[in-house]
């Protein structure tokens, strides 16, 4: 709405004959590219229903079709990381860079080695799933009484690429991963993950 009231602001504007072609070549122009967005984001959309582990993701409150995607495709198989929770994170450049001195160590800003996209994509995906998502909220109020707020939000980011990642790895939904309070899974399991350890085959959990 804004960016519309925003354009009409600027159509609005008196400009000499040179400066009236020049913003109608503009407005031209983003009309086409934002018709060349569309299109993008409806083969997106149809890659994204059509990808089972891409749908798996999207069961994650506050994660869409763009994230589920990009980290679907940006990690691959998630089953050769011996250490899930550590790997994926460097993998995806979220892991903290150690510095260690006089016998110290000390964490500083993440290695942003992996790609900007996903970290992008996972830093939208945490603001949301801060808000919707229990577990991440209670753990970025937790982490943002004594941290910076960016610090803050890298962290959430991280604990949801670690969330999505086990997901993967162990073919559960969001709501399998966390369960609700008073559910008793005794479905026979080959081997899921409930909160983030794993249940044996054929065995039971009552969550209370």
């Amino acid at each position: 709405m804004k960016t519309a009231v925003f354009q009409a602001l600027i159509k609005s504007v008196e400009l000499d004959e040179a400066g009236e072609i020049g913003r109608t070549l503009l407005f031209e122009l983003l009309e086409r590219l934002n018709e060349q967005i569309a299109k993008l984001e409806e083969w997106l959309k149809k890659k994204a229903a059509s990808d089972k582990p891409v749908q798996l993701l999207m069961t994650q409150k506050g994660v869409g079709y763009l994230t589920s995607l990009a980290t679907v495709h940006t990690l691959g198989d998630v089953s050769r990381f011996k250490n899930t929770a550590k790997q994926t994170a460097s993998f995806a450049g979220l892991d903290p860079l150690e510095r260690s001195s006089a016998g110290k160590t000390r964490f500083g800003r993440i290695s942003k080695a992996g790609s900007p996209l996903l970290r992008y994509q996972l830093g939208q995906a945490a603001q949301i799933a801060s808000r919707l998502d229990l577990r991440l909220k209670s753990f970025h109020k937790r982490l943002g009484k004594k941290k910076p707020k960016a610090v803050a939000k890298t962290a959430t980011a991280r604990k949801l690429l670690v969330k999505l990642s086990i997901m993967l790895r162990d073919n559960i939904t969001a709501d399998e991963f966390d369960p609700s309070v008073g559910v008793a899974p005794t479905r026979p399991s080959r081997g899921r993950t409930v909160g983030n350890a794993r249940v044996a085959p054929g065995s039971e959990m009552t969550v209370l």
